[in-house]
């Protein structure tokens, strides 16, 4: 007689631990638009990374190894990892080569989470209930942030005009130990107090109120909220579509949502995000799937576009805007038009594998057009973007996921799973209590952000509004899978000119909005392990392993490196500068990786061998020597040539001795090979050639610093016009005969 088998008792109800887990999908997702974005080169967003793989090890745990048998992969999934891949071996190829190592790996592990983030959405997705909350995850995050930008357009930022304008007023007339006071008040605030940087701050300070919302550049705030408009407008028809009347508590909360939304995307001043915003609308007006033009989608384009253009012009009454956002965009054209053809020579020269995550700026320079000003950090424009950082490897990628991108959009909606289980009640606590721990995440793991305090249970609130406003299977799928399509496109827009496909969360947004394009749909299934324990143990342990690296090889050593500067840098404001050494000298042995650590301490041997008045001849050579060794973590950066240069010439002026000026021409021709546009660069060449008693070389290099300083003040670039006597005295050089 044959035993009845008993069904496996779970602890959790597997259900429940399903919905758990695309809980954690949803809260990592959009946790990255509450923190920094830009700052993941510097490892500030790793933690991000390894949630995500705990977020793997959850979804694998959740389904006991048994969602290996359904995991097909298609060619978007290829795609996806064509795009990413490229940016991680072009990342290898730096550390195993040259460049500046930390940043490529800190990138490479960004990649990775972008990876494992990608192939969660893509299971997730495949709820019907999860891409709909992920649409209002979307929107009420969206509006939490366009809050916190109009606050800081109109409170927070005219209130460090009002403490910091004084300051800089005061540093103009003021004496040398005023003066001193004054710059270490801005210092300790992190705000520039030397070069070219004071004068642009200042300027963006008293001059630019761009709202900047948790990022920080204001186009990357209006990439965000130009998705976040499209898919808000698209609500609109979602309420028609229930046969809601244009009066009603619905439609007037979509109405000031989108009121909201376009009014901080206004004032982000970003004329990408204006375009992509618009190309976003036209293309929902047409409908993505049939090209179908009806009477109500021309109504809702021509309603939010007179209304974006009198909200525009009420701003500009009242000093939200001025004429020149728009009569400055040619301008802004031909600046791109700077980078971008200075790019492609770039390209040109790595073609294969790119320059390497984080690395553009530095290559990027040697590039630059007499006539640009900015040192730009990515090209502006997302296919040299992927093409000078990820090579050609990422590109095909890139262009594979644009091409399937359309493709699924424009198609019917083909090869779609059913959710795994209805919508139920359990849907909206776990959601909840994901974003409760969000909130723990981001105040007790990355540092404590008072702002947090108030938008983020914004957004929390926000989103529940929306879901009850939205229901459960009340409205068609199709009307959001369009509006994913539509700001998929926005964003594509946006990012051909405005780049950041190097930042996690605006790679990650595009993928995801690619995801909720692709509407669920399933490609016939290429990979099935049947074996559920097999997969379940595998998948752990390569989870656990890659957690394992991604602590020993980043997290770990950017978080002591952080520790031990910070506390090596208050030692140097107490005076303490041989406890300083010994703090920045562990942050050497914690990452060998970093150049900082080692400029720390060349600074320090600096300053002990110019107190001694260069007396000792080992202070010195030792400062070179670990300004040197920081360098060589960072070979294409023209700084710390420069800074060396500088020391050397600093040495000649009390010396007087031939070989120090002689040193000093060797570290600024090298500095000056890499960064051959820079004014200031020539002009300091020019004197240490003259130092040198090089008086044909000085003349020569003076004469081209003096071109250079005339381009720079015909453009307006204030912040690349030398000082007055240093153009005096570089006149004087170039009028000695050779």
């Amino acid at each position: 007689m044959s035993k009845l088998i008993a069904p496996p008792r779970y602890l959790i109800p597997p259900s429940l631990a399903r919905q758990f887990a695309s809980a954690v999908v949803l809260v990592l997702f959009l946790t990255r638009y509450f923190y920094v974005t830009e700052s993941a080169g510097q490892g500030d967003t790793l933690w991000v990374v390894a949630f995500w793989l705990l977020g793997l090890l959850i979804w694998t745990a959740a389904s006991r190894g048994t969602a290996f048998r359904n995991v097909s992969w298609g060619w978007l999934d290829l795609s996806v990892g064509l795009l990413a891949g490229g940016h991680i071996i072009s990342a290898l190829i730096v550390v195993a080569t040259g460049g500046e190592k930390r940043l490529a790996i800190n990138l490479a592990w960004e990649w990775c989470g972008v990876v494992v983030g990608w192939f969660l959405l893509r299971q997730a997705c495949r709820q019907e209930a999860f891409r709909r909350d992920l649409l209002m995850g979307l929107m009420a995050t969206g509006t939490a942030v366009a809050g916190l930008g109009l606050y800081q357009h109109y409170v927070d930022f005219p209130q460090l005009a009002a403490k910091y304008g004084p300051l800089f007023d005061r540093l103009r007339v003021a004496g040398p130990t005023e003066a001193a006071t004054i710059r270490q008040k801005l210092a300790i605030d992190q705000i520039p107090v030397d070069g070219p940087g004071v004068k642009l701050f200042e300027m963006r300070l008293r001059d630019s109120r761009e709202p900047l919302g948790f990022f920080a550049l204001a186009n990357t705030l209006g990439g965000f909220l130009a998705v976040c408009l499209v898919l808000a407008v698209s609500g609109i028809a979602s309420v028609r579509q229930q046969g809601l009347r244009w009066i009603s508590a619905r439609m007037m909360l979509w109405i000031s949502m989108i009121v909201l939304l376009g009014w901080c995307l206004l004032l982000t001043k970003s004329r990408t995000a204006w375009i992509g915003t618009a190309a976003g609308l036209v293309l929902w007006g047409f409908g993505s799937q049939r090209l179908v033009v009806t009477r109500g989608r021309l109504a809702v384009i021509g309603g939010v576009i007179v209304c974006l253009a009198v909200g525009g012009w009420t701003l500009s009454r009242i000093g939200g805007l001025d004429r020149q956002v728009i009569t400055e965009a040619p301008k802004s054209l031909q600046y791109r038009l700077q980078y971008w053809s200075a790019t492609l020579p770039m390209i040109r020269d790595h073609i294969l594998f790119g320059v390497g995550p984080g690395q553009f700026r530095s290559h990027y320079l040697y590039y630059k057009l007499p006539e640009a000003s900015e040192e730009i950090s990515d090209p502006h424009n997302l296919v040299l973007d992927v093409a000078a950082n990820g090579g050609l490897i990422a590109l095909v990628g890139l262009f594979a996921i644009g091409l399937l991108f359309i493709v699924n959009g424009n198609s019917p909606k083909g090869n779609v799973q059913p959710s795994e289980e209805p919508v139920s009640d359990f849907y909206v606590p776990r959601v909840l209590s994901g974003l409760v721990a969000a909130i723990w995440c981001c105040l007790l793991c990355t540092g404590y952000d008072d702002r947090l305090l108030v938008f983020l249970p914004a957004a929390v609130v926000m989103y529940w509004v929306l879901r009850g406003v939205v229901g459960s299977g009340n409205a068609d799928e199709r009307i959001w899978r369009v509006s994913a399509v539509c700001a998929g496109f926005a964003l594509f827009v946006h990012l051909l000119g405005a780049g950041g496909i190097g930042m996690p969360a605006v790679s990650l947004l595009l993928l995801g909005l690619v995801a909720l394009a692709d509407g669920g749909r399933s490609p016939a299934p290429r990979f099935s392990w049947d074996n559920s324990q097999g997969a379940f143990a595998t998948t752990m342990v390569f989870g656990v392993g890659l957690l394992g690296a991604l602590f020993f090889t980043a997290l770990q050593p950017v978080a002591v490196v952080a520790t031990r500067l910070q506390q090596g840098d208050r030692l140097v404001q107490k005076g303490l500068s041989e406890a300083a050494d010994a703090e920045y000298g562990l942050a050497t042995s914690a990452d060998t990786f970093s150049g900082e650590p080692w400029r720390k301490r060349a600074e320090v041997a600096f300053r002990r061998a110019e107190a001694d008045r260069f007396r000792s001849n080992d202070s010195f050579v030792n400062a070179v020597r670990l300004m040197r060794e920081a360098a060589a973590r960072d070979p294409v950066n023209f700084q710390d040539d420069r800074r060396i240069g500088d020391w050397w010439l600093s040495r000649w002026q009390v010396t007087h001795e031939l070989k120090d000026a002689q040193e000093a021409v060797a570290a600024f021709e090298q500095a000056s090979a890499r960064y051959p546009t820079n004014a200031m660069l020539m002009a300091e060449l020019a004197f240490a050639f003259d130092a040198a008693e090089k008086g044909g070389d000085a003349s020569m290099v003076a004469h081209k610093a003096i071109a250079q300083d005339q381009i720079n003040r015909e453009r307006g670039h204030v912040d690349r016009v030398l000082a007055d006597s240093v153009r005096t005295r570089l006149e004087r050089l170039s009028a000695t005969p050779n």
